[in-house]
């Protein structure tokens, strides 16, 4: 399992520390030998736009994430307790823990320069993990994106149908994903992702 995000992270006052899972369903994890499913603590989640050609404004944001933005299409790179998942071109998904993300807008609007975007979307979303041997059959009830091995490699991420809602994905380890959900349709996907990993959860 990914040890992303293992720790709860300090809150800060102002953050209601219920998950959006945890405010419908009593509990929020579940695992068996072939099946893990299990929203992950509350964290920050920003969406960064910069232009990639941009040395300076890429240096700055890698100076403040811990390392580069991914590049590749369809790729995702960790540095520390930071999670950066490519969405387009000039456009990043960023995970962090709370108590890095508290300051983390207003730190980034200090160093960065030109024209470029910063969205604190934290709120709209929460994160599940999905893992163990069964974990890639479940996908495939799910999402029309091609989830075999040597296509959905270690790392990959992609944004895509889910259900009858929508999710991205990214292979995290070798039978481990974390999916992105927005909060309005985290109750039906929840229900979504319990029905279908039930023949494996014994």
């Amino acid at each position: 399992m990914s040890e992303l995000f293992s720790v709860v992270p300090q809150h800060s006052e102002t953050v209601q520390e219920i998950t959006p899972i945890q405010s419908r369903h009593a509990n929020t994890a579940f695992s068996s030998d072939r099946i893990g499913l299990r929203e992950l603590p509350l964290c920050g989640q920003f969406n960064l736009r910069i232009k990639p050609d941009n040395a300076e404004q890429m240096a700055i944001a890698a100076s403040m994430l811990g390392g580069d933005l991914p590049t590749q299409v369809l790729t995702s790179v960790v540095h520390g307790d930071v999670r950066i998942n490519w969405v387009a071109p000039d456009d990043w998904l960023v995970i962090m823990p709370w108590d890095q993300a508290r300051t983390f807008e207003a730190d980034y609007r200090a160093k960065q320069v030109g024209h470029y975007s910063i969205v604190d979307i934290s709120g709209g979303q929460t994160l599940v993990e999905l893992s163990g041997p069964a974990a890639r059959a479940v996908l495939k009830k799910s999402t029309p994106v091609d989830v075999h091995p040597d296509a959905f490699v270690i790392g990959k991420t992609v944004g895509t149908a889910f259900a009858k809602s929508a999710a991205s994905i990214t292979r995290t380890d070798s039978d481990c994903y974390l999916l992105v959900i927005r909060r309005s349709f985290a109750d039906y996907l929840w229900d979504w992702l319990l029905d279908a990993s039930a023949e494996f959860r014994g």
